[in-house]
């Protein structure tokens, strides 16, 4: 199985922060150019008998087994708004779910050569840009060039990564932000938000209680973060590693002081922390696991040598 748009959108798709329409002339030529680049072979059954098959037969069959569909269906010529059976070319031309026809892009992807792979995603893109669709292909992966996407992509893996290294008071404080988020309870989210990012820091550093401050030198000074320079390393702790407490205690209504003025934290900021703390969370959970891996194959490796 592959995971294909439709599957790393859902939840965007289903709440209509992503929304996918393709016109018929775009259709037309994202049609062509799969057609462009089909290839036909002979295969032999089990009892010995040769057959022609295709990539875009095996394509079809492909995307009928990711949806788990009994066949392709598309928009009827003949009645507006019917829904009929089709083969590959009205599914694309006519189909009456588009994100279904950018997992197909992506599927054929999959099945073509590295050469194949290259011109395939450089002539899509171009057809995305000259109709100003805004989806675009790296590496056989579509997505919507805006800022829902990116938001969906970084709390699903920061849920999941905070699930692998069993970080759970973080991952429950990270859960705790998003649902703060999602009820307007803008001042609770920056809070949780911080929370769990200085929790996360702490699970990797094996300690239970310290001061921010402390807590990002230390984190620093464990080399978890690679030294390229000592300025990179104070302007990162600043500017970026401390950003999400710095959200949480300057702005008033948020945090510990409030200050004489009592002002309703802006939903803008309060998603700022949030995915900030995502992508804070990510990086740092992916260094951990990177360095433990490190660790482990040192350990394998450091009594093998042989002694010359």
């Amino acid at each position: 199985m592959t995971w294909v748009f439709s599957k790393r959108c859902k939840q965007a798709l289903k709440n209509g922060k992503i929304k996918v329409s393709i016109p018929r002339n775009v259709r037309i030529r994202i049609w062509k150019l799969i057609e462009k680049y089909d290839e036909r072979w002979v295969e032999t059954s089990e009892t010995g008998w040769d057959y022609w098959t295709s990539r875009l037969e095996c394509l079809t069959e492909e995307i009928k087994s990711e949806h788990g569909l009994e066949y392709l269906s598309a928009y009827s010529e003949e009645k507006e708004g019917v829904i009929v059976p089709a083969d590959l070319k009205a599914f694309i031309l006519r189909g009456n779910y588009p994100p279904y026809i950018l997992d197909a892009v992506e599927l054929l992807y999959e099945d073509l050569s590295q050469n194949e792979q290259l011109s395939f995603q450089k002539e899509f893109n171009q057809i995305m840009e000259e109709s100003d669709l805004p989806w675009r292909m790296a590496e056989g992966r579509i997505f919507p060039v805006d800022s829902q996407y990116i938001e969906e992509e970084i709390l699903r893996k920061t849920y999941e990564l905070l699930k692998e290294v069993k970080f759970l008071g973080a991952l429950q404080e990270f859960e705790k932000a998003r649902v703060d988020l999602s009820n307007g309870d803008y001042e609770g989210a920056i809070q949780n938000a911080n929370l769990a990012v200085e929790s996360t820091i702490k699970c990797i550093l094996k300690v239970q209680k310290e001061k921010p401050g402390k807590l990002y030198r230390k984190l620093i000074e464990s080399g978890l973060i690679p030294e390229y320079y000592e300025g990179f390393l104070k302007s990162f702790e600043e500017n970026i590693l401390r950003s999400v407490a710095i959200i949480r205690n300057e702005e008033p209504g948020a945090g510990h002081g409030r200050g004489e003025r009592l002002e309703k934290v802006p939903s803008s900021l309060a998603e700022l922390a949030v995915n900030l703390a995502g992508v804070l969370i990510n990086y740092l959970i992916k260094r951990y696991i990177e360095k433990q891996s490190q660790t482990i194959e040192e350990e394998n490796t450091g009594g093998n040598d042989l002694p010359f």
